[in-house]
Order: C-alpha cells, then structure tokens, then sequence
C-alpha cells in the first residue's frame, strides 16, 4: 500500500506516504511576453487536482474588455467555443476531452482563429492551471478498485445495461410533483400541460414556483447517483449559464446510516426525495456509496460525494454552499468527510451521530465479550443482576440485552467477521476458511484494506479492532461496590477477545499496530484534528437511552471532547437534544441556522479574504448555542454541553455510558489499544485478599490500562486529502 497526500506538505508517514500535491489550485501566471494584468483561469466544480470524467467546469478572468480577446486552451487546443459569459464578467465554459492524467489549461489574448479553431496557439499566454483528470468510475484517491457486483440495471434502478466498470451509458431524467395532497406523484408527461392537482410553495428567496421536481440518476464512481432540484420542464433546461429559478443557489448532500460491506452497486441512496429541503428551494445529491449500510468506507464515500458534487456543478452551476444532511452513521460520514477531506461539505447538520466507525465498534465488541463473560456466569454464586449488569456495560435500562444498549452495539461488531456476506455476492465467491479460502472477504479490515493494508503472507486486510489488553471491565462497580471483587476478578478472566476470523478467543484480543496507527494519520479514526478545527457542526440528538436504543447521548459529549482536546476550542460544534416530535423541530431548525451560518461565512469571506477558515467561522457564526428542548412544555433551554448531571438539560436527558467508559475510560472514546501500567493496588478504593490480588495480577498479567496516557498508535491526522 501506498499513501500520498493531496494536502500541505509535511513530514511523510512512517508507513510509506509522500505529498503529491498542494491543496492550492489557483492559478499560477503566465511566463510569456506581455503578460500582465489580473488574468485568471480557476475549476469550478472541483479541485484542480481531482477533476474526473474527462471535462471540467472553468472560469475564465479577464482585465477590461479584453475578455472579448480571450482564447481558452487546453493542451494547446484552442476550446474557446465553449466558454461563454457567466456571473460577475467572467466566462465560463465546459472544457470537455480532457486527457486521463495532467492538462494545461492556458488563457492568451488575441483574434480566434476562425478558420481553424483547434490550431496551436502562439500567442503569450496570460495565465494558466495544471488540471489532472480522472476516469469517471474512479478511483481518484480511495486507491485501487475492489470486486464489484453491478446492480444499477435492475430494480430499483432499471438504469439500462452496464459496462464492466458498473457504469450506464447515460443518466436518466424524470420529474416528480407534489400533490395538493401532500405526496409526491410522477409527472408523467413533463412536455404536456400542468397537473391540477399540483402543489406550489415557497422557498427560501421568496419566490412562489410549482412543486415541481427533475430528478436525474446515473452512475458515477461505480455508484448510482441521485440529483433532484425544483425546475419547470416548461422553463429553460437547467445549465452553468442559466438561471434555475426555483433552485436558492445551495446544495444539500444527504447520507445514509448502519454499516455494511456492499461489494455492489446499492439499492438506495441517502435519499433526495426530501419534502423538508425540495419545498424549500434546496437542491439535492446523493449516491449508493453514501450509506455506509452498503459502503462502510468514509473514503470511498468521501470521493463519491466529491465526484457526484462535481457533476452537479457541471449540470446546473456552482451553489453558494454545500450542507450535509444524515443520522446515525450518515452524521458519522458527514464528520470523518469534513475532517479528512475538507470542502467537499461546507458544513454538518446531523442527528443521532457518532464521530467515526472504527471506535464506535469496539463498543459492539465489547458488549458481547461482556455479554458472553457474564452468560456462563448464570446460575453461579458469581451471577450478575441487572442492576450489576448495567454498571458493568453502562447503558441505561432498556429494552434488549441485558435491559439496555448492548443489545443494538453487537451490529456494529459483525463487520469485522470475514465470512458474513450481502446477499448480492455469489455464496460460490464469498470466503469461508477452508471451503474457499481465497473468496472475497467481508470484513472491514479487507474491504478497507486499501487504507489499512494486508499481510503479504496471506493478503488478508489488518484488523485492529477491537484491542481489550489491559481494559478492566466493570473497574467504576468494583470501585462503587456494585459488584463484588470476585465477580470483577471472574468477568475480566472470561472476558475473552476475537480472532482475524470473528471468532470469539479466551484470550484478549490486539490490533495490529500498522493498521491502527494508520486509522489514526489518515483520519478513519476521527480526531477532530483536521478541517474539523474550522467546519461549522450542527448536531441533534434524538434522545431514547432508556429505550435500548444505542445511538446514545454520550456520543454527543465524545464529539465535543475529541474538539476540545484537537483544538483547544468547541465554538464550531453546536449540539442539542431533544426527545420524540421535537426532534423533527430541531431538524428543521439546525437546517436554517446553519444556512443562516454559511450564508453569513460566504459573506465575509468576500468582504474580508484575509481571514483564515478558523476566524470566518468564528466571526459568522450565528446567536445559536448548545442546549435542549424541555420534553415538558416544549421551550428550549441554553446552557453549555456538560457532564454535570445537575446540569437542566442532564436532568431531562441524562447521560450514561459504555463498557470502555465504565472500566475508567475516557469520554472522548478515542482510546483503541491502551498503554499498559502495573497494577496499583493503592488505586483501588476496594480492598483484595492476597490471594484475590494474585488472581488480578494473573489475569492483567501484562498490566492494566493507564488511560491518562495517550492511545498506542495514537497520532495525529498526518495530512489532509490523502490519497491511497
């Protein structure tokens, strides 16, 4: 495996990275003879440096009126024809047959050779950019492709046939109205009058338009893409140049939740159909690969909405903003996204998120080695009650396993068990130890593997979690009294682990340190220590910890400690919480406040272009601050998130914890192989006999977690817009 990054410069991993690009990509001028004068050549629809499909939105500047004199190349061709005026006095043009690789990008001043317009060009040129341009079925920086089975032409899709690559020849349009009923209904003949039952609303700008909606579906990336906007089929076709009026200039990115390995196309895209942003005037993206049920991959995810995002410029014009939109693991893309691949999202508006996947399983993990530890102690003098139960795992009293959460983590630990496959890959080509050993692996460590990288013995993905070396599970009940010290010594002797096959051990179970150290530089394990520094957060919680419900509200608080300990400061990271119906209202509100935000950013970042991303942020945002809805009569409360259970919002909504937390770990859950320390027994406030300090000293026989030191292979993020 190989890392480059497309970020700054920096010192290169120690696995094996090299910078590949600045993260620039303005243009450098010209070098010819008479080349003076603010003349500019930008891309418009993506970085310079990961433009794909073989065409590329580009702006053209121009001093005075010599824009009329202005000649486009791209390789020396002359591409002029295609640019026209756009917004501000600028041109604007799709320059498409670009090369797979570098292109130049040039602009001169001088008469059009009419006679021959693709003629080479002598004339100095004013200014110009390297663009380097990649296949549409990907990669552009997730690495190497894996196996694929292509589903886009059948249901739900029926997107016609597909190329080796999963790719359709070309995206379908359609329309969709809004009933005066309050449904969305096909629009079966767009050329054809208006329906009578069509509903009109009224968007953000004012403007009163039909309901009406063009959706577009295709394939990019080797995902099946959704866009969707208010257009009038009777209007204009939507374009760069034209003005679609119903559309308020900002784009919204949805993500789906769980987690899967897919190797397939997907049957569903975070949805664009969405009443709540279409009546509004939001435009709408999204794509297969971005619900992580079917692509637990952030990288893969990352490129696809890059991917997609570039397309829809392509189609309609460059929105003022880009705002993600998803809970659960659909807040979870939204922030490993945001963090290691900045200005793909503009800003974060999620609910019922966590920060990333790879730490959030080991809660999973852990829940079952617990759970099976405490399983065949039933029946014992050592049998644990409820009560012990849930000191031990943390959760609140629910429905379930053991009456709380635990129940709902053990989904998240089957991604790391190879033979467990979607049922789209052929039972003939999936791995199983020794009826096909060398079938395709579903585990994460494999399906990642480009990130993680294999063992060249066997080509195996690394697999680092879970690690529980040294965890002390139930250490806060043994402390508290809750359980007895025998029940501790007995638990944490059957705790066990897992193997690189899923399946359970007696002993403890150790990450690979290659692999870890690499979730940790390249951002899979999320540390807020990226653009996440800058990128304004909106977060809601939906709470329901005593319903069994395992998007609990801890993982608000692990957010905000990850920020504070990355950067000192959590002023870009709102959150707030609320229980049943309010939930949809935070939603509603998180959406405006934070157009309100990026509305604001956008502004002052003309006004004052000096300002780094960190102060624009600051500087814009709005009067919103953390807090809560009273389940009671509906009214929102304002304070600081805090662990201060007499805190107003804690006593509405009060926080529990997990297995790793309640053996002493840290809030910010960030901790996945602990360092090591010799057992104290002066830190226990329980008293051992000899012979039960002997026991411990056999089970921790390599030491116990010291969690006030940083995690093994806990490094900060290397670079940002890595590629792999």
């Amino acid at each position: 495996m190989r890392i480059r990054t497309l970020g700054a410069a920096g010192a290169a991993l120690a696995l094996g990275c090299s910078t590949l690009l600045p993260t620039s990509v303005s243009a450098r001028p010209g070098g010819g003879a008479g080349a003076t004068g603010p003349f500019d050549v930008a891309v418009v629809s993506s970085r310079a440096d990961t433009v794909s499909g073989g065409d590329a939105l580009i702006e053209v500047t121009a001093p005075g009126n010599s824009g009329k004199n202005v000649r486009v190349l791209v390789n020396g061709d002359d591409v002029t024809s295609a640019f026209a005026p756009g917004p501000d006095g600028t041109l604007l043009g799709l320059v498409d047959g670009l090369d797979e690789g570098d292109n130049e990008i040039a602009i001169t001043v001088g008469p059009a050779r009419r006679s021959n317009p693709r003629a080479k060009a002598n004339a100095p040129v004013k200014a110009s950019i390297e663009v380097v341009n990649h296949p549409a079925v990907g990669p552009v920086f997730s690495g190497p492709h894996i196996t694929m089975y292509c589903t886009a032409s059948g249901a739900p899709w029926n997107l016609g046939a597909t190329d080796d690559d999963c790719h359709v020849a070309a995206p379908t349009v359609s329309y969709q109205y809004r009933t005066t009923a309050g449904s969305f209904a096909p629009l079966a003949d767009p050329d054809g009058p208006m329906p009578d039952d069509v509903a009109f609303t009224t968007t953000t700008t004012g403007d009163e338009v039909p309901y009406i909606v063009r959706i577009e579906r295709g394939t990019i990336n080797r995902a099946v893409y959704e866009t969707a906007i208010l257009h009038d089929p009777a209007n204009d076709v939507p374009s760069p140049w034209n003005d679609t009026a119903a559309w308020n200039d900002r784009l919204v990115y949805t993500f789906g939740g769980a987690c899967g390995i897919g190797h397939h196309q997907g049957s569903n895209t975070g949805g664009v159909l969405n009443d709540t942003l279409l009546r509004q005037g939001y435009a709408v993206a999204s794509a297969t690969f971005n619900v992580f049920a079917q692509n637990c991959n952030d990288v893969t995810s990352a490129e696809t909405a890059m991917m997609v995002k570039e397309h829809f410029i392509e189609t309609y014009g460059a929105p003022d903003f880009t705002m993600g939109w998803g809970g659960s693991a659909g807040t979870m893309q939204q922030l490993l996204i945001s963090n290691a691949y900045p200005g793909i999202l503009d800003g974060v508006v999620g609910n019922i998120g966590y920060p990333d996947e790879r730490s959030t399983t080991v809660t999973g993990h852990e829940c079952r080695f617990i759970g099976n530890a405490m399983g065949s102690l039933a029946g014992t003098a050592l049998e644990f009650s409820t009560a012990q139960q849930l000191a031990v795992n943390g959760f609140a009293p629910g429905s379930g396993f053991f009456s709380s959460a635990c129940v709902g983590y053990q989904f998240f630990d089957n991604v790391d068990w190879p033979a467990v496959c979607p049922n789209q890959i052929p039972a003939a080509d999936r791995y199983h130890p020794v009826d096909n050993p060398d079938g395709i692996r579903c585990a994460i460590a494999d399906f990642v593997s480009n990130v993680y990288g294999t063992y060249p013995d066997t080509g195996f993905g690394r697999p680092f979690v879970p690690d529980n070396v040294g965890v002390q599970y139930g250490l806060n009940a043994v402390n508290d009294g809750v359980i007895s010290v025998d029940q501790f010594l007995e638990l944490n002797r059957r705790a066990g682990g897992i193997d690189i096959e899923g399946n359970p051990t007696a002993e403890r179970a150790e990450a690979d340190l290659v692999a870890l150290e690499r979730a940790y530089a390249t951002g899979r394990i999320n540390q807020f220590d990226g653009g996440l520094a800058w990128t304004p957060i909106i977060e809601t919680r939906q709470y329901n910890d005593f319903g069994g419900d395992f998007h609990d509200k801890q993982r608000s608080y692990s957010m905000r400690a990850r920020i504070l300990q990355a950067n000192g400061d959590s002023f870009n990271h709102v959150s707030w919480t609320g229980a049943g119906t309010f939930s949809s209202v935070m939603q509603e509100r998180a959406l405006a406040d934070m157009d309100a935000w990026l509305t604001a950013r956008v502004a002052l970042a003309e006004a004052q272009p000096g300002l780094d991303d960190v102060e624009l942020t600051r500087m814009s945002k709005p009067d919103i601050a953390d807090g809560c809805i009273d389940p009671g009569d509906g009214t929102w409360v304002y304070e600081p998130l805090t662990l201060d259970p007499t805190a107003t919002c804690n006593t509405f909504y009060p926080y529990h914890e997990n297995p790793r937390i309640a053996a002493g770990g840290p809030q910010a859950n960030d901790i996945v192989k602990c360092r090591l320390t010799a057992p104290d027994r002066d830190s226990y406030d329980v008293s051992f006999t000899d012979g039960q300090w002997e026991q411990l000293l056999d089970v921790f026989d390599r030491g116990v977690c010291d969690w006030a030191q940083p995690g093994v292979g806990q490094v900060p993020l290397e670079d940002v817009w890595i590629r792999f």
